[in-house]
Formats: structure tokens, sequence, C-alpha cells
């Protein structure tokens, strides 16, 4: 059987059931379009099996010209889907232009015996760059890769690489080595394409269900309100913060803070705009912070923060910035200055035993805070049974 056809066979029902499998995903996890755009890119990819063994049966250069236009179009959906995946903008006029000019010097190529070399090289070429701007893509920015995003970025990078060779094997026999050339890119075809195809699927699907596992860690364990972490989210990852302090001899500053007077702003202006405050408060939290900081909303209007490797004076210089921000606030139906908001701070010690003493002791001073007269950092003093606020 000739091999071309053997890998059309392996690529059809590959993709058929990439395509089937991408679209159930869609369906019923979300209807996310980056998993649309993954799913219609199997799609074409089978229409492109079965237009390219017409193509060979038929030896018809208008269908191997319909079947390259398949290739770029599916090798451009994964990259517009890799893209979406990450909120990155999807610019569909270069895609456009490349596409096009791939396509039609493609057609070219398959007109003209002699540049029977372009027919190969040409959609390898646009094919390995969109597995480039799809792995580019998937990298993470600002915090290491998940397993499933490694493994599928690995799959693109080889994916990459193997087309990269094939364009060295299509253009790196001369015309006295025509057939030589052919025989050669067919074989490195059969031998690698089916497996790296298939690899490629299964680890956009393994993507997709990573994804769908993180999502449903991040609404166990953050607030939906303000994407904060919520109670269950920071004691697991102070938790881990204070192991790590302990192991390097760092420290950690704990915060507790609270809007003041919450419930008037409820009573007066409606739940609606008592939202609209919490997350204007968190963004300000957000901002003053570092991004290994973390950050929780305990319920109500009442937050919690850790600063890693900081001690309780960095804590109240960032929170007397928070207190400042938060002043300038401007809510719906609320004049600038209407919220203020109270802080206390402590920092690890010897006897802590879990995240609950920080927050034990971060609470007492914001209890001092709110004694004091409210809109005030306070850090915590172990002066005893009736403790002096300190008033930073």
């Amino acid at each position: 059987m000739n091999a071309s056809l053997v890998i059309m066979s392996v690529l059809f029902f590959s993709s058929a059931i990439m395509c089937f499998v991408m679209a159930l995903a869609w369906k019923h996890f979300g209807r996310q379009r980056h998993v649309l755009l993954w799913s219609v890119a199997y799609g074409v990819a089978v229409l492109r099996s079965v237009v390219s063994t017409g193509g060979i049966l038929l030896k018809s250069p208008l269908l191997l010209i319909i079947a390259t236009a398949c290739v770029i179009l599916s090798a451009s959906l994964v990259a517009f889907g890799a893209r979406q995946r990450t909120g990155r903008a999807v610019r569909i006029g270069p895609f456009l232009v490349g596409g096009g000019l791939a396509l039609v010097g493609a057609a070219i190529a398959h007109s003209y015996p002699d540049l029977r070399v372009l027919q190969r090289a040409i959609p390898s070429c646009y094919a390995g760059v969109m597995m480039a701007v799809a792995a580019n893509a998937i990298w993470p920015r600002g915090r290491p890769f998940r397993a499933p995003e490694l493994a599928f970025f690995s799959a693109l990078v080889l994916f990459t690489l193997f087309l990269s060779g094939l364009i060295g094997i299509a253009i790196g026999f001369g015309a006295e080595d025509a057939e030589a050339g052919a025989h050669l890119f067919r074989t490195f075809l059969a031998i690698g394409l089916p497996s790296i195809y298939v690899a490629t699927g299964v680890t956009a699907i393994l993507l997709v269900a990573g994804d769908l596992a993180t999502q449903l860690r991040q609404l166990v364990s953050n607030d939906q309100l303000t994407g904060l972490l919520n109670r269950r989210g920071i004691d697991e990852a102070g938790a881990r913060a204070i192991a790590n302090a302990r192991r390097h001899g760092r420290n950690i500053a704990a915060v507790i803070c609270d809007m003041d007077s919450f419930k008037a702003v409820n009573d007066g202006h409606g739940h609606i705009v008592g939202d609209a405050a919490l997350r204007a408060f968190s963004r300000v939290l957000l901002s003053a912070v570092r991004q290994e900081d973390i950050c929780a909303r305990f319920g109500g209007d009442e937050f919690c923060v850790l600063l890693l490797d900081a001690s309780e004076q960095d804590a109240a210089d960032v929170m007397e910035r928070v207190r400042s921000g938060i002043e300038l606030l401007a809510i719906d139906r609320m004049e600038p200055g209407s919220i203020s908001a109270s802080f206390g701070i402590t920092s690890l010690q010897v006897g802590d035993s879990s995240l609950d003493d920080l927050i034990a002791r971060a609470d007492r001073a914001l209890y001092q805070s709110k004694q004091g007269g409210r809109n005030r950092v306070t850090v915590w003093r172990d002066t005893g049974f009736a403790p002096e606020p300190a008033l930073v």
C-alpha cells in the first residue's frame, strides 16, 4: 500500500477522535473558545486527510492545493486557540496575509513540476511557524509550567522541529536528486508524523483536562466575588508559606484588615455598591503587594494578607499605602473618601504552630486600630493583658 495513504489513514482516524473529544470538552466544560477552535482545527484536519487521499489517488493538483489550504487553516486554528487560551490578542490580518501567501506559493508550485520541492516545503514551513506561535503562547508568564502545559508545549516544540526537518529535506536536494529527496521526505514523514501528530493531540486533551482541574481547584479555594483566596485557600497557602519560612529561616508578616463601617455602606447604598467596594478594596490590596505575597478574603469585609520574607515594618509601610489608596477610591454613588479601612499586623514568632496563631495576633492589632479611631495601621505588641495600641 502507498505510504502516503497509510499516513492519511492514521491522520484521518486520529484527527476524527481528537475533533470529537475536543467538541465534547467544549460542550460540557464551559464552552471555552480555544477548545472549540482546536476542535475545528482537528475537523479541518479530517477534511484534509480525505482530500489528500483523493488527490493522491486521482493525481489531482486541485485536490492537493485544497489539502494544502486545509493544512494552513488547521495550523492557524491551533495557534489561534493557544493565544485565546492565555488571553492574548488574535490579530487575523497577519494570519490571513501569511496563510494567503503560503497558499498562493503552494498553488504556483503545484502548477510547475520543476517547483515540486516547494509543494512540500511551503505548507511545512507555514505549519512550523504556527506551531512555534502556539508554543510561545502556551509558555506561562510569571509562573512555572504546570505538567499538562509542559507536555503540550513539548509536543508543539517537537512538532516544530520535525517540520523544520521536513523543510530541510525538501529543499536539500537539487533537481538531479529530486527522486531521492522525495523518497527521503516520504520516509521521514511516515516515520515521524503520525506519532508526533497523535502526541500533540493527546497532550492538547491533557491540557484541557488540566485547565479544568485548575478551575475546579480555584472554585474551591477562591472567593468568587473578589478573585482572592478564600479561608480554605489561605489556610493551605499559609501552611506551605510558614513551612517554607521555617525551613529557610525567613520571616512572614500577617495582616488582618477590614473596611470601616461597611454595614453602613450596604445599608445606605445597597449590596451592589457594597460588592463593588469589596472588589475595589481587593484591587488596591493586590496592586500594593508583590506577586509572591498571598491575599485572601475571609468573608464579609475582612481580608488577610501574608507578606513573605517581610518584617512588620515592611508590612506597615505597604498597608499604609493601601490605606491611603482606599481613601481615594470613587465607588458608584459614593464620594471619594467615603470608604476607609483599618489594619492589624504581626509577624511569625518562634512559638507559632499554625497560621491561626498569626491571625489571632493580627486580629488583636486590628481591634486596637478600631479602638484607636479606625482608618489606621497598628502593629501588634506583646505588652501584657491590656495592650496599648501601637499606631503606625
